[in-house]
């Protein structure tokens, strides 16, 4: 592992992602008692099978020159960047990055949650409420670790909670905080 950001520091916690994608590791945001340093809670990027979203890593029952079954255990997903908190809603948003192998995505079939994607976590629990991937079985690098911009703006003529991402695939998105839904991307 490594650690390329700072912590987010909210309540009595200390929040980290840690880097290291290009170390074939399992990625994960972790949350610490800011006065012991205990470990509070650990949300892994990469799901084991059985966890939600572990049907997006691939059918394969054996390894073969193209498939790995065990590839969620090294599919990278690291959190290169800060991400951001809403306190009206404690939610904590945090951008992930690509998937390891990157370039090559025949040992990884599916679309690999939760590379490429902005999850939004409980900030107490580390509960996942939501995620959008922007960039589903990522074969380019596309890292999504922008910082979660967070604005409160009229759309379509009713206020939203919006969060505003210009990603590194070339997109500028639009999403409701609060859900997750899309609203717009567009390219920039």
């Amino acid at each position: 592992y490594s650690i390329t950001l700072a912590p987010l520091a909210l309540k009595d916690e200390v929040i980290v992602g840690v880097g290291g994608g290009e170390y074939g590791i399992r990625g994960f945001i972790a949350a610490f008692d800011a006065h012991t340093g205990k470990q509070l809670w650990k949300f892994y990027t990469i799901p084991a099978p059985g966890e939600p979203g572990s049907e997006t890593w691939g059918n394969c029952k054996t390894a073969t020159a193209y498939c790995d079954p065990d590839a969620w255990k090294h599919g990278a997903g690291s959190a290169w960047v800060t991400g951001s908190y809403d306190p009206s809603l404690n939610l904590i948003y945090w951008g992930i990055g690509n998937v390891g192998p990157d370039y090559n995505g025949d040992q990884r079939p599916g679309d690999n949650l939760y590379t490429c994607s902005v999850i939004a976590l409980d900030a107490d629990t580390g509960k996942l409420k939501w995620h959008y991937q922007f960039t589903p079985h990522d074969e380019y690098d596309y890292d999504s670790v922008q910082v979660p911009v967070l604005a409160d703006i009229t759309w379509k003529g009713a206020p939203l909670k919006a969060m505003l991402w210009a990603n590194r695939n070339g997109n500028f998105y639009v999403l409701d905080r609060a859900t997750g839904k899309f609203l717009l991307g567009k390219p920039f």
